[in-house]
């Protein structure tokens, strides 16, 4: 198959994941630590059946490997952070600003040459993203939040994960890409033990449920995004980063308000139309 397609089955499964997963953050575990460590965990053991029948074997390159465990680790846990502190239909949206922060990085350090019309395309990205943090108050002060930061190192840690996905995928198979970088990116996740033991000990096992769903969910979409960004980065991330969580979200505010969250409708609407003009803007910037 065309890694576009690979790429649109990623973007269709993270949707439904984030929307599983923040379900989890809001009604079933409260600790973002222990959420973390236990999406560790069901996304190797998902992976290594796969992984086995697909042959797996040790990696060519573990430098390439190591640095994408590294990258998977850090950016699992800005994830996790932000997925907790900011609503989805604002967070869903501002992955699209993965588009340009990868174009901005390959001007800076690879120098890659932006046109004007692209640097104006990633100007009207940032603009946007803006307008996707309104809330009720509409006051841009929602926009520079603490909670809001989070989003934005999550994003930066994602080009820098998904630029690891690339290079790993030149030196290595699919799945020692797939299957290695999750194995040692749960070692790496476990300097944090500390910080979830206490919750990890009186928490009840049914908890976990949504947790496991939205992981494997989460897990068949990074097979997916493997498979398309291996291939191609730009395309496949525009396509990745297109927003259904947020749409998902919205459809669900109106009929479970206290499902997940709920927002006026002049609010959504803003969002929406900034979220449209972001996805337009990142899809016009990866194909110019």
């Amino acid at each position: 198959m065309s890694y576009i397609v690979f790429a649109w089955l990623t973007s269709v499964t993270y949707g439904l994941g984030s929307v599983v997963g923040k379900i989890a953050t809001r009604h079933h575990v409260a600790n973002p630590w222990l959420y973390n460590i236990v999406w560790w965990i069901v996304t190797v053991t998902s992976i290594v059946p796969f992984a086995i029948a697909g042959g797996v074997g040790w990696p060519q390159d573990w430098g390439s490997i190591l640095w994408l465990s590294l990258a998977n680790a850090v950016s699992g846990v800005f994830f996790v952070l932000a997925f907790y502190a900011v609503d989805l239909s604002i967070l869903s949206p501002l992955a699209s600003l993965r588009v340009p922060i990868s174009a901005i990085i390959g001007a800076l350090f690879f120098r890659e040459a932006l046109t004007v019309f692209q640097q104006m395309l990633i100007g009207v990205i940032f603009l946007a993203g803006m307008f996707v943090n309104m809330d009720e108050r509409f006051s841009f002060g929602a926009v520079f939040s603490k909670r809001t930061s989070l989003a934005f190192i999550w994003i930066f840690t994602s080009v820098w994960f998904n630029s690891m996905i690339k290079e790993a995928s030149l030196h290595n198979g699919f799945w020692e890409v797939s299957l290695w970088s999750n194995v040692i990116g749960l070692v790496m996740t476990l300097v944090t033990v500390p910080l979830f033991l206490h919750d990890l000990r009186k928490t009840p096992v049914s908890r976990y449920q949504g947790i496991v769903i939205s992981t494997i969910l989460f897990t068949i979409g990074m097979l997916f995004s493997v498979k398309a960004l291996g291939e191609n980065v730009g395309i496949s991330m525009a396509i990745i980063s297109l927003p259904l969580a947020m749409v998902m979200t919205m459809i669900l505010s109106f009929f479970a308000p206290k499902l997940l969250e709920k927002h006026t409708a002049k609010v959504y609407a803003i969002r929406l139309v900034s979220a449209a003009v972001m996805v337009l803007a990142a899809l016009r910037l990866s194909i110019n």
